[in-house]
């Protein structure tokens, strides 16, 4: 009997323990599964902040495109991954520790991805400015250059031209008249264009120390009062004009004073020679030099 009453004991104080267990179990149960339900709470927020720091990101790399153009691909491929980030993290029903981790660290990357394309832009940049100022200093050198070289040959053609007109003779005492040629060779002035058979023309080549010695042609043009030209009528170029001369003179000219005479004979005389005034020019090395007019009269004595 005694034996029974310490069995029932035994079974209370077991009873009563597995009770305590099991309200402990319980209790431990219910904690667990209030701190998973804070756990999931806070994954979410840590979903959310990561979907707000994305879209934070993506709005820095559409800044930095406009901005940065030097490496706007480069950004370009970056928010097309950030893009594809958003998209992943936003069908992600159930995440953990480990894959706020990964998008974590995604983040992470992309910044510095961000900023070290910075600095490559800003050196990019830089470099190209300083090209720039290089291109522009040089252009200035090649216009001042030019300039200067423009300045040297407008010079240089001054003095080729003061050159030239400086190796034109400019005869002195330039004088015409009419001339009568015996047969011995005997030269008569006269004035009535009857009796003459030439037209003289005389001039005193001065001393120029430029010019070479050597052989120098003058030109000699006539023409009579009907407006015709005398003489020879040999065609000489001047400039872009073709000009019809009566008769020309060579001469052996030794840098010295010098004394010419150039004879002129009608070609028709009974057609050139007439009464009344004569225009006389002479030309030298593609320049006029000289010009004077004489008179034929009528009559014969």
């Amino acid at each position: 009997m005694e034996t029974q009453k310490n069995n029932s004991g035994i079974l209370k104080v077991l009873v009563a323990l597995l009770g305590v267990g099991i309200l402990g179990l319980g209790y431990y149960t219910y904690d667990m599964y209030n701190e998973s339900k804070d756990t999931q709470q806070i994954l979410q927020q840590e979903k959310e902040q990561v979907i707000n720091q994305l879209e934070d990101l993506k709005v820095n790399y559409d800044k930095a495109i406009q901005e940065k153009t030097e490496v706007s691909g480069k950004f370009e491929e970056a928010k097309s991954r950030i893009d594809s980030l958003i998209t992943a993290v936003k069908k992600q029903k159930k995440v953990d520790a480990r894959i706020i981790y990964k998008y974590k660290k995604a983040i992470a990357s992309l910044k510095a991805q961000r900023d070290k394309l910075y600095k490559i832009a800003d050196s990019l940049r830089a470099a190209n400015m300083n090209l720039t100022e290089a291109n522009d200093s040089l252009n200035t050198d090649l216009t001042q250059q030019k300039q200067f070289n423009d300045t040297l040959l407008n010079k240089n053609e001054q003095l080729s031209q003061t050159l030239d007109r400086a190796k034109v003779l400019y005869p002195t005492n330039l004088k015409a008249e009419g001339v009568k040629i015996k047969s011995s060779g005997k030269v008569v002035e006269t004035a009535k264009y009857k009796r003459a058979t030439a037209i003289r023309v005389c001039f005193t080549v001065p001393k120029n120390d430029i010019l070479e010695n050597g052989p120098q042609v003058f030109y000699v043009r006539i023409v009579n009062p009907d407006n015709e030209v005398i003489g020879e009528k040999q065609t000489l170029t001047i400039g872009d004009q073709e000009i019809v001369m009566s008769g020309s003179e060579q001469v052996i000219y030794e840098n010295k004073a010098l004394k010419v005479c150039v004879f002129v004979k009608p070609q028709d005389k009974a057609k050139e020679f007439v009464k009344g005034q004569y225009k006389v020019a002479l030309y030298h090395n593609g320049h006029k030099v000289g010009t004077t007019n004489f008179n034929l009269e009528g009559g014969i004595f």
